[in-house]
Parts: structure tokens; sequence; C-alpha cells
């Protein structure tokens, strides 16, 4: 059903785009929620719990309920800390080789993507990620 709201045009997407990317992923047993903690913790190296909810633009109480999946998995680990609040986790080496792994199917679903804004876009890959930044922007203030 049409709705001219844009939230709830993006929400519609947003779940959408969700369900590409993880039945892509699902050949290597990850969600895209998993693998893009893993490319964030790839990125930061060793982080706060914190630090990585701001990267992902995420709350800190999804990213330790996805993290603590992460970590049973054996593909993140959590240095003990006296205070929680500053657990600095890690990408173990099994992580890195699911994340190598998932990286080709990952594409497959950008790549799927792009093929759908295209008639839409001259350069679908910049000007979608343009677009959603200025969107993410916009949210901030």
């Amino acid at each position: 059903m049409f709705t001219d709201c844009y939230c709830t045009q993006f929400r519609r997407s947003a779940n959408a785009l969700t369900s590409v990317y993880d039945d892509a992923l699902r050949p290597v047993g990850l969600k895209i929620t998993q693998f893009s903690l893993l490319r964030a913790l790839e990125r930061l190296g060793a982080a706060t719990f914190t630090e990585i909810a701001a990267e992902l633009a995420l709350d800190k109480t999804t990213i330790s309920r996805n993290l603590n999946l992460l970590v049973s998995a054996g593909w993140v680990d959590v240095a003990p800390e006296e205070d929680a609040r500053y657990k600095v986790a890690t990408l173990s080496a099994e992580g890195l080789r699911v994340l190598r792994l998932a990286e080709p199917f990952w594409r497959t679903a950008q790549k799927r993507v792009e093929r759908q804004v295209r008639q839409f876009m001259r350069d679908p890959a910049n000007q979608l990620l343009e677009a959603l930044e200025s969107l993410q922007q916009a949210g901030r203030g």
C-alpha cells in the first residue's frame, strides 16, 4: 500500500534491504547485522562497546546483545575489564576468516541493490550512499 510518509517508506525499504542481505549471507550463516559488526570491528581494531555502538549508530544494548552472539560463536574476543562499561572487543582470527568468507556474498547483495536503483540513478553506488549520508546528517541535527 502506498504512503507519502518518507519515514514509513524508508522503514519498509530498510526491512526489504535487510532481507536482501540476510538472504545473500545465509550460506555463510550470518545475518547482515552480524556482518556489519564484524566489519566495524575490523575497521576499529580494539574498541569498547560504546565505540562500536557509535560507529554503527546503534544503541549500546543492541550492540551488547549482538556482540554476545558473536563472542559465543568465537568470532569476537572480549577482554575482561573491571568496569563493564569499558569492555574491549576485537575480531578473532576465526571472525576474520568468516568475514572474508562472507564478503563475496555481501558483494552479491550490493550488486543486486545497485541493479535495482540503477534505473533512477546514473551512478547508483555513489549517489545512493551520498543520499543516505545526507539523511543521516538530517537525523543528527
